[in-house]
């Protein structure tokens, strides 16, 4: 491992002389799993030679966050693997392989790019991932997407049924400690491992004699703990996700610990998420801390939302709260900025989370606002120290008022655990403004009224929007004309004919 390591490393400068370039990449929060799985699944593509002349590991952080990841670089160098062996993001070009026509990507840890990466997704050959599934199926992409407990169980299932013989004492050990640690020691409590997990682990101990999984958790759960050296937003950078949805940018944190630890300790953390959030451009953060009690093994959860957008702390909480899975939130502690909860499922992981806040900034703010539970109609009343959601709708149109027990109110729950496709939204003022400039409406034009019975060319006759859409927009040009010409408008329709006689 230590010399193909050595040389992918020494292979970089001269990448462009190859007629293609086979890049693993790991996803972004580069932990011991995603870290793993990008080393052994090279050192095993290069063996089969499957994709190109040449497989390069990469890891998904810049080379200065390696630090942060202090559990992989201490179970790395424990087996002679220094930041000098590895390839870092920072240290090759995707955008250029690519635009020469020799990327082919694949892809562990992890089955759908961020979406700075998105342009990549035409290179991506081979998936191999353990979360739920994202990217469409193709024809053209191997993917082995299975929800297991560590994505290292389905890389070591790869080798055991092709390429056996490439595993030693050192890759069966690194394949090991990412197992161990992603299924908290395969836990009863937790419930994060499978049968395939545990057949794996099996298989993979017979490459270590004497090994004990006790102590292998032990050990690296120090390592990953080891974090009294990092400032707050290191911490926060330590096992870091980015979701980007719809213009918002949110900021996933993980935690070796309860997030009650983090409040105890900064006081002032609300100026540090704030600083945190501001720095790399998010509209807010979701904390999520774990502990662990290894002599009872009892399992803790955690969490903080935070957003200074009201709006968006607001329909976070509402919709982890009420989510499925269901989460069992408890509110322990609240401000204008951040709800710190009790999570009761201990068996939801970030990786059960994360779907679910990709819905919720998926859905448009209107369908959020309309309800909150079945049959409570709400008014939704804009916030106006606030920044508006941005869904493109305007504040009177965020939502239609629709009465209890219509058909909208039966399939409200349906439509709200399950994807449905997002219709296009407008600014009803943009339309009508729209509609006047090209003159598409007629009762304006000098000498050619709408007349009794006529209706508006834009709609159906008996359509329901006939009579609505007519109205609004009456409403719409009397809000837009000077006084004299409402005055001129009355009169033409005999509104004074009492007065003047």
């Amino acid at each position: 491992m230590e010399n193909f390591l050595k040389k992918s490393k020494a292979n970089l400068p001269q990448i462009q002389s190859y007629d293609s370039v086979c890049v693993i990449l790991g996803n972004e929060s580069c932990d011991l799993d995603s870290a793993v799985c990008a080393l052994v699944f090279a050192f095993f593509l290069e063996h089969k030679k499957k994709f190109s002349s040449v497989h390069l590991p990469v890891l998904n952080i810049a080379k200065e966050d390696y630090c942060l990841k202090t559990e992989v670089v201490y179970f790395l160098k424990r087996f002679n693997i220094s930041s000098d062996h590895l390839i870092f993001r920072d240290d090759i070009c995707l955008d250029s392989l690519k635009e020469s026509g020799k990327l082919k990507l694949v892809l562990v840890d992890h089955n759908v790019l961020s979406n700075s990466d998105s342009n990549l997704d035409s290179s991506v050959v081979q998936i191999v991932d353990h979360h739920k599934q994202e990217h469409p199926f193709s024809e053209m992409v191997d993917m082995l997407i299975e929800p297991v407990g560590s994505c290292s169980t389905l890389v070591a299932s790869l080798i055991f049924e092709s390429a056996p013989e490439i595993l030693d004492a050192v890759s069966a050990s690194l394949l090991l400690g990412a197992i161990v640690v992603d299924v908290a020691n395969f836990s009863a409590t937790a419930k994060r491992a499978t049968a395939k997990d545990e057949q794996i682990f099996r298989k993979l101990s017979q490459y270590v004699p004497n090994i004990s999984k006790d102590i292998l958790y032990k050990e690296l759960q120090c390592a990953k703990e080891d974090v009294g050296n990092l400032k707050f937003e290191q911490l926060c950078q330590k096992d870091r996700k980015i979701l980007e949805v719809g213009g918002i940018k949110l900021s996933i944190c993980g935690f070796p610990f309860l997030c009650s630890t983090l409040l105890a300790k900064y006081p002032d953390i609300t100026t540090k998420l704030q600083d945190f959030c501001n720095v790399s451009g998010y509209q807010g953060a979701v904390l999520m801390g774990i502990s662990i009690n290894h002599e009872t093994d009892e399992v803790k959860r955690d969490l903080v939302i935070y957003s200074r957008l009201t709006w968006l702390k607001t329909r976070i909480c509402r919709e982890l709260e009420k989510g499925e899975p269901n989460l069992d939130l408890h509110a322990i502690k609240s401000n204008a900025e951040y709800v710190y909860y009790n999570q009761g499922n201990i068996t939801a992981t970030r990786k059960a989370v994360l779907p679910m806040l990709k819905v919720i900034l998926s859905k448009p703010e209107s369908s959020n606002n309309m309800f909150s539970h079945r049959g409570d109609r709400r008014t939704s009343v804009p916030n106006l120290h606030d920044e508006s959601p941005p869904d493109g709708s305007s504040a009177s149109n965020s939502g239609i008022d629709t009465p209890t027990n219509s058909c909208i109110d039966d399939d409200e729950e349906d439509r709200r655990s399950s994807p449905v496709a997002k219709l296009s939204e407008f600014n009803t003022g943009a339309v009508f403004a729209n509609i006047e400039s090209t003159k598409y409406v007629l009762f304006r034009r000098p000498g050619d009224e709408l007349h009794a019975g006529e209706r508006d060319p834009l709609t159906p006759e008996n359509s329901f929007a006939e009579s609505h859409f007519d109205q609004s927009y009456k409403k719409f040009v009397l809000n837009h004309m000077d006084s004299d010409a409402i005055e001129k408008k009355l009169r033409q329709e005999n509104f004074f004919r009492e007065a003047d006689e």
